[in-house]
Order: structure tokens, then C-alpha cells, then sequence
């Protein structure tokens, strides 16, 4: 029982749909609210032991450091008119630098646009945070926690039957209606270095 800091077990599965789901991962004795540990450092929020016992001490999970949460939320004022307004943030931590936020400068916004493009921005930014080694150890996994089911069934869901032809027609709709921003099935498979 500790809290030592460490990386995650390199054969743990996930859920297939990549869905992280902490109620099923953490023992029913563990408070959710441990799974996000952003006390470890000040400029990252990583992603707590799902094996690891609290802490005696301060009641805590050790972190996994390489594997980060980042928040997205997307908005949009005065939904489905032409005078519509849409903002995304990205968060990873209250002090970091790497948190963004900004109006979105797109035709014809929405809520669902909103969250997706918050959505891609989380994506690029974990590539990045791989890419240049922002961390100190290789990241392995990035949760991106949302509150846009929309969002969450189309990265966990509807991207594997949809696939990089992300405009063929599914069911027969068209796919374009879910994808809206045609950078977010790119950006899901260019992060997808964990071999899903």
C-alpha cells in the first residue's frame, strides 16, 4: 500500500470500445473521485492506479504517469441559428499552460460541432504530448473526459464502423452528419498508438 507513482501494466486490457468506464475498473471501495490525480504535479492530471490500494495517509491512488486525463467541453449560444456562437476548452491541469480555450470560427456552429472540435483538439494535443515528450515517461494512454455522449459514442462507438472513410454511408445515412469535422477521424487513428 502506497503511493508510489508508476506506470500502468503493459498487458492491462481495456475496454474494447475504449470506453473508460472507473466504476468498472476500481474497486467498489474506492471513492471515484481518486480516479483523476492532479496533486502528483502542476501541470498534468493523470490517471490513478485502478490496482493500487489509497494511501493510508492521505486516502489517495498512486498515479499512473503515463497516462493523462484531459477535460473537453464545447458550447454554443443560440444553437442552430445563423447567429449562432460556439466556444471549446481543453483542460489537463489548473496550472498548466497546455489548457486551452476559444471561440470557434466555423459556418453554421452547434453544440455537437462544439464538442467534437473540443474532441479533436484533446486528440492533437495527446499526439503532441507523445510526439515531443512532454511527459516523463512515453505516454500510453490519454482518457478524454467529456460530458457529450455524442462525442464519447463517436470516438468509442461509431469511428471503428466508420473507419478512415469516414464518408461512406453507414445505415444509409450519411456519415458526414456524425463526423462534421472531417479531421476527427484522422486524429483518432493517428492516436491510437496503444494498438486500441
Amino acid at each position: 500500500m502506497g503511493r508510489d507513482p508508476h506506470c500502468k501494466a503493459e498487458n492491462q486490457e481495456w475496454s474494447s470500445d475504449r470506453r473508460f468506464d472507473p466504476s468498472q475498473r476500481y474497486a467498489d471501495d474506492v471513492d471515484l473521485a481518486l480516479v483523476e490525480d492532479s496533486n502528483f504535479d502542476d501541470a498534468w492530471t493523470y490517471v490513478a492506479c485502478d490496482e493500487d490500494e489509497p494511501c493510508r495517509d492521505c486516502g489517495r491512488l498512486a498515479p499512473h504517469l503515463d497516462c493523462l486525463v484531459i477535460a473537453v467541453d464545447g458550447a454554443c449560444r443560440q444553437n442552430g441559428k445563423s447567429t449562432a456562437v460556439a466556444s471549446i476548452g481543453v483542460f489537463v491541469h489548473g496550472n498548466s499552460s497546455h489548457n486551452s480555450s476559444r471561440l470557434l470560427h466555423k459556418p453554421k456552429v452547434t453544440n455537437q460541432l462544439a464538442e467534437l472540435w473540443a474532441g479533436v483538439e484533446a486528440l492533437q494535443l495527446a499526439i503532441r504530448i507523445r510526439d515531443e515528450g512532454m511527459i516523463e515517461y512515453p505516454l500510453r494512454q490519454a482518457v478524454i473526459k467529456a460530458d457529450s455522449e455524442y462525442f464519447v459514442r463517436g470516438m468509442t462507438e461509431w469511428i471503428f464502423k466508420v473507419g478512415k472513410k469516414w464518408l461512406q454511408k453507414l445505415k444509409g445515412k450519411t456519415v458526414r452528419k456524425f463526423i462534421g469535422v472531417p479531421s476527427s477521424a484522422d486524429a483518432c487513428y493517428k492516436a491510437e498508438w496503444n494498438g486500441g
